[in-house]
């Protein structure tokens, strides 16, 4: 998810994997991902055929604190921000920003939304 103002500055960017995790090779606390190294106990965060996901973020938008007659005033900088969705499939994992589209990603679903604050 990328949140960009409309001078096109990036305020927010988050990725978050969905995919059964294991410990590596079943052994201490470090999560592997990759279906390569599905041995020990899973924790499954998979994305299930028809179950709903509901995801809550919170974005800051851009402010600018500034001090007049002795108060401090924050003051919003962008009022409108376009906010940006891509589900991706990965099938052998890696970077989304290092893969090519078709090839080693594929863009399931995509939306955008403005939000602004009054």
């Amino acid at each position: 998810m990328t949140a960009k103002t409309k001078d096109g500055k990036t305020v927010f960017n988050e990725q978050k994997i969905y995919m059964p995790q294991s410990p590596a090779k079943g052994r201490g606390d470090k999560m592997v991902y990759g279906p390569h190294r599905k041995s020990g106990m899973l924790r499954d965060t998979a994305l299930q055929p028809g179950q709903t996901r509901t995801e809550t973020l919170e974005i800051k938008f851009p402010f600018m604190d500034e001090e007049k007659d002795g108060k401090k005033i924050r003051t919003v900088t962008a009022k409108e921000l376009d906010v940006v969705v891509s589900l991706w499939h990965l099938p052998a994992g890696g970077e989304l920003d290092k893969l090519e589209a078709g090839k080693g990603k594929f863009l399931f679903h995509e939306s955008m939304k403005k939000v602004t604050v009054k």
